[in-house]
């Protein structure tokens, strides 16, 4: 046990020590916020926010338009200025004072039909603001009973037949969570699965591995990796989420539908436990890479086809959301390469048997039992014969067949 920890002690420091981690590390919070900020604001300035006059000839506008005290940061508001006569209009709107402005015929009730006059077409947050105004007016000159819960609509809730799941028609954001563990898992397969791999093929190239091996068992070494590798993901984590944490204590009240995000910890705990299962089994599988391969080019080359299986649940994401229960969401949570983002995805939305979920974590573990004892017959073949690639097939003829 010792040396499983004094391994794993090894290949965390040795990553986490270095400078290029934690640029790594911060650099894609820190990019994701700035590509995210740059969008933003380039969607921001290319919104023309210049005010929109009315001309009133049917005489309908009796309430005007409610201007707010104080408009938030990133939020578009268009001022809607009456006038008496379009000829004011149309000159404000050519020396650029207006970006458009509306005539409201004297026969509009029985049109509903306005005219925009500019040389641009209307932006969506000028026609809102104007229908916005007509409709506001019109509904003045009626007299319904209960006007804004009517236009608010209909709650829509979902019952699932068994009684065991139930949706208020506005579980959208559901779709965080899970969309959150299907990144981390592809991050920490791409991140600290290359860890691995580099740190696998490097030593067998210096020929490091042959002086190791002296001292323990191939299968010891492959788990202190393994654990050491799989702290390096979790250190990843934690300070994303610090970040994260962080980031939602200050913009809590402009993110309202955090408070709806009730978690149980049953559905927590089953996420975290797939994404730990299916991390030690890609560990497994990039060791088993590592040891067949004599180049990290070859090796890096491989493990790309290795990410694809990971993004199978992407791929498919309608669906998920449009039949969780269906054939193809069901299968990827049985693939264990996708099991962690499928079942968490469909966990978020819908019932799942608890026997499906019982059987993805008995394949997994099995997956995992398998590539522990495969990468131990390659680590005792090939991490020693660092000149030399040797191949699956070879392995399994030769190791399985053969015993």
């Amino acid at each position: 046990m010792k040396k499983i920890i004094d391994v794993a002690r090894y290949e965390y420091t040795h990553h986490v020590g270095k400078r290029r981690f934690w640029i790594a590390l911060l650099g894609i919070p820190v990019g994701f916020l700035l590509i995210m900020g740059v969008s933003m604001l380039f969607s921001y300035f290319s919104f023309d926010s210049e005010p929109v006059g009315y001309i009133d000839q049917a005489n309908l506008i009796t309430q005007p338009q409610e201007v707010p005290e104080k408009v938030g940061f990133m939020e578009i508001f268009i001022r809607l200025i009456p006038y008496t006569d379009e000829e004011s209009a149309r000159t404000d709107t050519e020396n650029g004072t207006l970006q458009g402005f509306v005539v409201i015929p004297a026969g509009y009730q029985s049109t509903y039909s306005v005219t925009y006059y500019s040389n641009k077409l209307p932006g969506s947050e000028v026609t809102g603001e104007i229908n916005g105004l007509l409709r506001q007016n019109l509904m003045l000159q009626e007299h319904v009973p209960n006007l804004d819960r009517i236009e608010e609509g209909s709650q829509i809730s979902l019952q699932s037949l068994d009684g065991s799941q139930s949706s208020d028609g506005a579980d959208w954001h559901h779709i965080i969570v899970p969309l959150a563990i299907g990144i981390l898992y592809f991050i920490m397969v791409m991140t600290c699965g290359g860890y691995l791999l580099q740190s696998l093929v490097e030593e067998k190239q210096n020929r490091t591995m042959e002086i190791m091996i002296t001292s323990m068992t191939p299968n010891q070494l492959m788990i202190g990796k393994i654990i050491g590798n799989l702290g390096v993901g979790f250190t990843q984590i934690l300070v994303w989420v610090l970040i994260l944490s962080i980031g939602l204590l200050i913009y809590r009240d402009q993110i309202p539908f955090i408070d709806d995000l009730n978690l149980s910890a049953g559905y927590l705990a089953i996420s975290f436990s797939l994404l730990i299962l299916s991390f030690i089994m890609v560990a497994g599988l990039l060791a088993i890479i590592g040891a067949l391969m004599s180049t990290l080019e070859e090796g890096q080359s491989v493990n790309s086809l290795l990410i694809v299986p990971t993004m199978l649940p992407f791929y498919f994401f309608q669906a998920f959301l449009t039949n969780p229960n269906g054939t193809i969401p069901r299968v990827l949570s049985f693939f264990p390469l996708s099991a962690t983002f499928s079942l968490s995805l469909r966990m978020a939305f819908t019932s799942v048997p608890a026997w499906e979920i019982v059987t993805a974590f008995v394949i997994l573990i099995v997956s995992v039992v398998l590539v522990f004892w495969l990468s131990g017959k390659a680590f005792r073949r090939g991490l020693l014969e660092y000149h030399k690639k040797l191949k699956l097939r070879d392995l399994f003829i030769k190791e399985v067949i053969n015993g």
